[in-house]
């Protein structure tokens, strides 16, 4: 018996779970090719695009440039979504020559420009819709705060709902992030919070960095995840009352009418009062 030896492939990695995300929001569901316009899904729903390297992964492969890293070639810009035809029709023995890495680029730029100025469209669109977003301001905090007296009251509620406006400057995608490291108990790293969002950590550190400016985040150099400073730590809403979003997380763990992702991303602070 004739025993094969298989070598393991060294360079190809599969595509980061935001890359994915990317490639197939930007790809239309269409394969990519000029004149194609082959869906990627059948019509049983089930996906069957193929993921195309513009410079192939391995020695002996398509386009192969070994000065790239791992990491280039499975970034976005080194990928696209084809039909299996033309996936082969790139990579076949006529088309790796005739087709070159310029060409290639090319061509997933063009065919993924018309999708990406329409998410931008939709984009600015849910940014204009966020900044038009009014806060609902809390009037007495009863409800996440009973033993309040009324001068307590009178004191705490406008420092609240200065901290609500704090938070309705920064973007929907920013508040969504604090909502997930409110709602934790303990300092959760950046590398969970990229898991958690389905983002990547470089993401994930540009929104903290939003969040920063606005005072009300920022990422811990002294707190370690391995060997890497990443600690996403939340700034107190009122420095006379530091611990008022331990009480936010614990009351709404309590409650099955309304979350922590109502009161900092829906910016709903009424939820706070008693009814």
């Amino acid at each position: 018996m004739v025993t094969v030896k298989r070598t393991a492939a060294k360079n190809r990695l599969a595509p980061r779970a935001d890359t994915r995300r990317d490639l197939l929001l930007f790809s239309g569901n269409e394969c990519a090719w000029k004149t194609c316009r082959a869906r990627l899904t059948n019509e049983d729903g089930e996906y069957v695009g193929q993921v195309a390297h513009i410079h192939g992964a391995e020695p002996g492969s398509a386009r192969f440039d070994p000065t790239l890293s791992r990491e280039d070639l499975r970034a976005d810009e080194n990928l696209v979504l084809l039909c299996a035809s033309d996936h082969q029709r790139i990579d076949g023995p006529q088309g790796r020559e005739k087709y070159d890495a310029r060409f290639l680029r090319e061509m997933k730029r063009v065919h993924e420009d018309r999708y990406r100025k329409a998410a931008a469209v939709a984009e600015e669109m849910i940014s204009d819709l966020t900044l038009e977003n009014a806060v609902v301001p809390c009037v007495n905090l009863e409800r996440v705060e009973p033993e309040f007296d009324d001068e307590e009251r009178t004191y705490f509620v406008p420092l609240i709902n200065v901290y609500a406006e704090r938070l309705r400057e920064v973007t929907l995608s920013a508040r969504s992030l604090l909502a997930l490291v409110i709602s934790r108990p303990t300092v959760i790293g950046v590398a969970e919070v990229a898991r958690r969002i389905g983002r990547d950590k470089r993401a994930v550190h540009e929104l903290v960095v939003e969040l920063e400016a606005a005072g009300l985040a920022y990422i811990d150099t002294d707190w370690v995840e391995g060997d890497v400073p990443a600690g996403v730590i939340v700034r107190s809403a009122c420095e006379d009352w530091p611990e008022f979003l331990d009480t936010l997380r614990d009351h709404m763990s309590e409650r099955e009418d309304a979350t922590v992702r109502d009161v900092i991303v829906g910016l709903d602070f009424a939820l706070l009062d008693r009814p």
